[in-house]
């Protein structure tokens, strides 16, 4: 089943690295959500998705493409993928011109006797803020309210980030799964395990701090025992007379797993809303 998976993302990659980006629409979901470094709203839905990838026909080409370290975790008729990854150019005597290295994200879903994605997150390894981003919401009036396995998720994530929010970082070491994953902004590779996590965000303990959290239009994907949540998120920090001093915009991917009968976080992915290369 692994073994699968796997061909499938590296089939669709090899037609990306030639100049084809539709290998990755013909193994994702009609519901699929892919979330990458150029936009500043995720992409939901199949159509929209092969719309936004006509103009990269023949764009992309690159000869090295390494897949580094995977790692898949099966859930019944769910999976995710996660791993770093390395594209090179090179010249024709085979001189590096230039690499990319990226964060990737790729959850699948058994349907119908096909493995499709559902959902794909892409960010630089590392990345930095823009200078500049303007990040459409959406106006919800009254406020949606979450139902169902998206209001026992948000639930979760909400109780978390307010501890966070506050410099603890224990909230999300509670409801992370002892196998966890993690990607953000500032990880040089992936972070494995809920040991290794513990000692980062320990590092991090007390020196985050900001007033308000913004959940924006978060989306949930459920198959069994498997759920991939995903909303943008900002933090605010407000001045004394109550304007907005700064906000930083946030892409977030969490995929979580029900673990005697308690949702965990198997895999999270974290990554700044247009974030640049370092």
């Amino acid at each position: 089943m692994k073994e699968t998976i796997f061909s499938l993302e590296n089939a669709a990659m090899e037609r990306w690295r030639q100049g084809d980006p539709f290998g990755w629409t013909d193994i994702s979901a009609d519901d699929v959500i892919y979330i990458e470094p150029n936009l500043v709203k995720p992409i939901i839905g199949l159509e929209d998705y092969q719309t936004y990838f006509k103009p990269a026909i023949g764009q992309i080409i690159y000869q090295g493409s390494e897949f580094i370290d995977p790692e898949i975790v099966v859930v019944g008729d769910a999976a995710v993928l996660s791993y770093n990854y390395r594209s090179t150019v090179n010249s024709a005597d085979g001189a590096i011109l230039s690499q990319l290295y990226w964060n990737a994200t790729e959850v699948y879903f058994k349907r119908d006797q096909q493995w499709k994605i559902v959902h794909t997150h892409w960010s630089y390894a590392p990345h930095k803020m823009p200078e500049n981003v303007e990040v459409p919401i959406p106006l919800q009036m009254p406020p949606r309210q979450y139902e169902g396995v998206l209001g026992e998720l948000m639930a979760l994530e909400s109780a978390a980030m307010e501890r966070w929010r506050k410099g603890d970082p224990d909230g999300f070491m509670a409801i992370y799964a002892p196998e966890v994953t993690y990607f953000d902004s500032g990880t040089l590779k992936r972070i494995d395990g809920w040991d290794a996590l513990k000692k980062e965000y320990d590092s991090r303990a007390g020196k985050i701090h900001y007033d308000v959290m913004d959940f924006i239009d978060p989306q949930v994907r459920v198959l069994g025992d498997m759920a991939v949540l995903t909303y943008r998120f900002f933090d605010l920090h407000i001045n004394s007379n109550g304007s907005v001093a700064n906000r930083t915009p946030w892409n977030c991917s969490e995929v979580y797993i029900k673990q005697e009968g308690q949702w965990k976080i198997i895999h999270s992915h974290w990554s700044l809303i247009k974030g640049q290369k370092n």
